[in-house]
C-alpha cells in the first residue's frame, strides 16, 4: 500500500530544493511500489525538474502504461516537449482535452508546437478552433497574431494586435507582437524598440532579449549588448540570448569573447556519449558534430583538414544532402550520416567550434577561393541537358529555407523584384530554389527549373559549375557557390548575419562572391537595377 505520509515528505523536500533526502525517499517507494503509477508518475516528475529528460520519458512512459492519468499525461506532454518531439506532445496534449475539455492551457501548447514543427496550417487551425471558444481571450488574440505573422499575413496581424491592445493595453506579450511587426511591416526599429520598453515597463522580462535584437539590427551595438546581458540576467537558460550574444560578437570579429557564451550553452542531452566535447586536447580519434544549418556546414567545413592535423582520426557526422560532396571533397576525413553514438572516439567537437579551437582569425580565412569539388561527371551531364545552348547562363535563389520570423524573412526577396532581370535578352535563367512555397517560379515560364533535379548537395553542385553567374540570397546555395569557386553575386539584406560583418562589396570567407547589400529596408529595386547592370556587361 502507497505511504501517502512518505510521498507528501519527498514533495516537500523538492518543494524546499533538497533533491538529494527526496531521492532518497523516492526509492523506498519505489522498493516498497515497484509498479504502482502514482509513485512512477511523481518519480518521472522529480527527473524531469532536475532537466534529466530521457530519464524522465522512461519512468512517465511506464507509469501511462500502468494508467493514464492525466497528471501522467500532461508530464509526458511535457517531457516531450523539453526532449523536442513535438509531434509526440500534440498526441499527449490532445489526449488530455479528454479530462479538461476546452482547457486554454492545452490550446496554447499545441498551437506552440505546431509552430515550432513549422507546420502553419494546423496551428492556425487550432488558433481558430480557440479563438472561436474565447472570442476574448488574450492568449487566443495574441497566437492568432503571431500564427498570422508566422504566415506573412502581417497587416491581418496587425489588426489582431490592435484589438488585443484596446482590450488589455498593460498585455506585455501584445507590445512584444506589436514591436515585431513595426520591425516585419515598417522596418522602424525605434517604434519597435519604444514597444519592447513598453513591454518591460508591463513586467514582462522576454522583452530585453527583443530589444537587444532590434538595437543590434540598428546598428547601436553597446547597447544591445547590455540588453542581451539583462536577458540572460533574467533567464540564465536562455540559450537564444546566449547565442545571440555570441553572434553579436562575432559580427565585430571577437571571436573569443563570443565564444566565451557559446562554451556557456549546455548540449541537447541526446549528445551526451560525446566525449570531452570541445575540450583543448589533441590526438586521438576525433568525433565532428555538424552542428547549425546546411549553410554553417559548408562555410566551415574548410577547417576540416586543419583538424586533421592534430588528430589520428577526424569522424564527422553531417546531413544526408551533404554526404557525398564532402566525402569527395575532404577524402582524409571520414563521414557518416547516423549512428554518432556508436563510433568510439576519445574527443568530440561541434563544427561551429572548429574556428575558434584552432585560433584562426577572420582576416586569415583559408581555402576563400574554394574547396568543394563537384562529381565531373555530373557536371558534363547537367550540361548535356540543360546548358547547351549559347546564351550567358544565370542561377537564381530567392528565398532563404528557414522562414523563422526575423531572420529568413528579410533574406527572402519577392520575385516579382527580378522582372527587369528576367525580361534581359540572350540570358538563361535557371531556378536553383528548393521548396518554392510560394510557387513564385509560376510567374516566370522563361525560368528553367532544375529544383525537382537536385536530390543532394552533389547534384546542386554539378549544376551550379555550368553556370556563369548564380545570383542568391544568403542561404546555403550562396555558400555552395562560394565554396567551388563559383562566380556569385550575393543579395545581403540591409541587417544581415553576422558572417557578412560590414561589407558592402567583398567577403573573407569567399573569393568569388560579390556582394550588393540593400540599402533602403522596405525594397530592392536599387540593388536590382545593379545585377542588371552586372548581367548586361557580362
Amino acid at each position: 500500500m502507497l505511504n501517502i505520509k512518505k510521498l507528501n515528505k519527498a514533495l516537500l523536500y523538492v518543494k524546499n530544493k533538497d533533491f538529494d533526502s527526496a531521492e532518497k525517499i523516492y526509492y523506498e517507494l519505489l522498493r516498497e511500489n515497484p509498479n504502482n503509477d502514482t509513485v512512477l508518475s511523481f518519480w518521472g516528475l522529480f527527473n524531469l525538474k532536475k532537466g534529466l529528460y530521457k530519464k524522465a520519458e522512461k519512468i512517465l512512459e511506464s507509469a501511462y502504461k500502468i494508467k493514464k492519468a492525466p497528471a501522467t499525461i500532461s508530464a509526458l506532454a511535457h517531457t516531450k516537449f523539453m526532449l523536442k518531439r513535438y509531434d509526440d506532445a500534440i498526441i499527449l496534449y490532445e489526449e488530455l482535452f479528454k479530462y479538461d475539455k476546452d482547457s486554454e492551457k492545452i490550446y496554447q501548447k499545441i498551437i506552440e508546437c505546431f509552430r515550432l514543427l513549422g507546420m502553419y496550417n494546423f496551428s492556425g487551425a487550432y488558433c481558430q478552433k480557440y479563438l472561436l471558444i474565447y472570442p476574448k481571450s488574450c492568449h487566443a488574440l495574441s497566437l492568432m497574431t503571431q500564427y498570422l505573422m508566422d504566415i506573412g499575413d502581417y497587416k491581418k496581424a496587425e489588426e489582431y494586435c490592435a484589438v488585443t491592445l484596446e482590450l488589455y493595453p498593460q498585455d506585455s506579450l501584445t507590445w512584444i507582437n506589436a514591436g515585431l511587426l513595426q520591425e516585419l511591416l515598417y522596418c522602424n526599429e525605434e517604434y519597435a524598440q519604444e514597444c519592447y520598453k513598453k513591454a518591460i515597463e508591463n513586467g514582462d522580462n522576454q522583452a530585453f532579449y527583443h530589444l537587444a535584437v532590434s538595437l543590434q539590427k540598428a546598428g547601436k551595438y553597446k547597447d544591445a549588448e547590455q540588453f542581451y546581458k539583462k536577458a540572460i540576467e533574467c533567464y540564465p537558460n536562455d540559450e537564444d540570448a546566449k547565442t545571440s550574444l555570441g553572434c553579436l560578437y562575432l559580427s565585430q570579429k571577437k571571436l573569443n569573447q563570443a565564444f566565451e557564451f557559446f562554451k556557456q550553452i549546455k548540449p541537447p542531452e541526446q549528445l551526451s556519449y560525446m566525449k570531452n566535447l570541445n575540450s583543448q586536447n589533441e590526438g586521438g580519434i576525433l568525433l565532428v558534430y555538424a552542428d547549425q544549418g546546411l549553410g554553417d556546414c559548408i562555410m566551415n567545413s574548410r577547417f576540416l583538414p586543419f583538424l586533421k592535423n592534430k588528430f589520428s582520426k577526424v569522424i564527422v557526422q553531417v546531413r544526408e544532402p551533404l554526404f557525398e560532396i564532402m566525402q569527395r571533397s575532404f577524402p582524409d576525413v571520414e563521414f557518416i550520416i547516423k549512428g554518432m553514438n556508436n563510433v568510439s572516439h576519445d574527443n568530440s567537437m561541434f563544427l561551429g567550434f572548429a574556428q575558434y579551437y584552432l585560433n584562426i582569425n577572420f582576416d586569415h580565412i583559408p581555402f576563400s577561393s574554394g574547396y568543394l569539388k563537384a562529381d565531373e561527371q555530373k557536371i558534363s551531364e547537367y550540361k548535356r541537358k540543360y546548358f547547351s545552348n549559347d546564351k550567358l547562363k544565370v542561377g537564381l535563389c530567392w528565398q532563404a529555407g528557414d522562414m523563422r520570423i526575423r531572420s529568413a524573412i528579410h533574406r527572402t526577396i519577392n520575385i516579382d523584384y527580378f522582372k527587369a532581370l528576367l525580361e534581359l535578352n540572350n540570358v538563361e535563367f535557371y531556378s536553383f530554389q528548393k521548396g518554392d512555397i510560394f510557387n513564385s517560379i509560376e510567374k516566370y515560364p522563361q525560368i528553367v527549373d532544375l529544383s525537382d533535379t537536385f536530390e543532394s548537395f552533389d547534384d546542386t553542385a554539378a549544376a551550379m559549375k555550368n553556370l556563369d553567374l548564380m545570383i542568391s540570397v544568403d542561404t546555403s546555395n550562396l555558400h555552395l557557390a562560394g565554396a567551388l569557386g563559383v562566380k556569385s553575386t550575393l543579395l545581403l539584406p540591409y541587417c544581415s548575419d553576422w558572417r557578412w560583418f560590414d561589407n558592402i562589396s567583398k567577403t573573407e570567407w569567399y573569393d568569388s562572391v560579390d556582394i550588393i547589400k540593400q540599402k533602403e529596408r522596405q525594397n530592392w529595386f536599387i540593388e536590382v537595377d545593379k545585377l542588371v547592370n552586372i548581367v548586361t556587361k557580362m
